[in-house]
């Protein structure tokens, strides 16, 4: 495989029932195969292999980085298009593991990196590069976006298996609004003018992004025209920040019809931010862990994806809305 990496790599291979519930199990190193108990039985579908390439560095000169990434994929296939998943604030690459390697084994790469405020990087509290944290997020996606051939050479694996005019992202919390910006959301502040919008990204969901809460005053959506998926739970709210569910859903409701690109709200009932544990097992955030939330979002997520956004499963979305999905999605409006 020649020079993957810089330093120590890892490689995790399990396999998934596409479209099931994902059951991590966590491997390292050896090449070893699993199958989740109970997984194939659910869907009836062939087990897929999902690889994870961790840590993929890929130097970011412009911001004087290496870009840690993690890569999930399935064993097989090609023409694959890409997700590129950015993480909550100070949360990293490793996590969201549930939804991830869920999307790879239905046929997607997923590109994770670690943004710079990550806790598991330990910059001090002065360091000026946080100052502009919610930009160099953005840019950190865009670069991931600009580097996919050196990606390639990196992970000799991906080569001719991306394909780069099928390129999503999708964030949760502070990566929701980073998610947002690159789908055309705006930053009104004096001195953080302009667009980070890039035409690349062919669409977006925002699982709990902020909204117009504490330390986001000054977004707006008005310009968003590709299709987005807003997820939140009506009981995501936190004191002194925002005190309505409602405000995570401000993207959607804030943002341009279909006049301009299909716009979609899922509500989970009795959700908060963590939104039943998308987060995977590396946190305890999640005190009330709701596996069947997890499987909604994994669910919706992917119906959005292959209808909204790839347009090669007509009407599966909807059909999913109006047919199959359970009572802890409670509300689901698209405009």
């Amino acid at each position: 495989m020649g020079k993957l990496l810089t330093g120590w790599r890892t490689y995790r291979r399990r396999s998934y029932p596409t479209r099931g519930l994902v059951v991590c199990v966590v491997l390292a190193f050896n090449l070893t195969i699993h199958r989740p108990l109970g997984a194939a039985q659910e869907s009836g579908a062939e087990p897929m292999t999902v690889i994870s390439y961790n840590p993929v560095l890929l130097p970011d000169s412009a911001q004087g980085k290496n870009l840690a990434l993690r890569i999930s994929v399935s064993a097989r296939g090609g023409h694959l298009p890409i997700v590129i998943f950015s993480h909550g604030a100070q949360y990293l690459k490793d996590d969201y593991i549930p939804l991830t390697e869920f999307w790879a084994a239905n046929g997607f790469v997923v590109i994770q990196p670690t943004h710079i405020e990550s806790r598991s990087l330990a910059l001090p509290k002065d360091d000026p590069r946080l100052a502009a944290v919610w930009r160099s997020r953005a840019e950190d996606l865009r670069h991931i976006i600009d580097s996919l051939d050196q990606v390639a050479r990196l992970v000799p694996e991906l080569k001719g298996r991306m394909d780069k005019d099928r390129i999503y992202a999708a964030g949760h919390s502070f990566g929701g609004h980073t998610t947002s910006l690159l789908l055309g959301a705006r930053v009104n502040e004096p001195g953080q003018g302009g667009t980070l919008l890039d035409r690349r990204v062919k669409g977006g969901i925002l699982m709990a992004p902020p909204g117009l809460a504490k330390g986001f005053l000054n977004v707006s959506w008005d310009h968003i025209d590709a299709p987005m998926l807003v997820i939140a739970g009506n009981q995501d709210l936190t004191a002194g920040v925002n005190d309505a569910w409602e405000y995570h859903a401000d993207p959607y409701f804030k943002s341009p019809g279909s006049g301009k690109a299909v716009k979609c709200l899922a509500v989970l009932d009795g959700m908060s931010h963590y939104l039943g544990g998308i987060l995977g097992t590396n946190h305890t955030e999640e005190r009330h862990p709701e596996p069947e939330s997890v499987k909604a979002i994994q669910q919706i997520t992917l119906a959005f994806f292959n209808e909204k956004f790839d347009k090669h499963e007509e009407g599966v979305f909807s059909a999913y809305v109006a047919g199959k999905r359970p009572k802890i999605l409670s509300q689901v409006e698209c405009k």
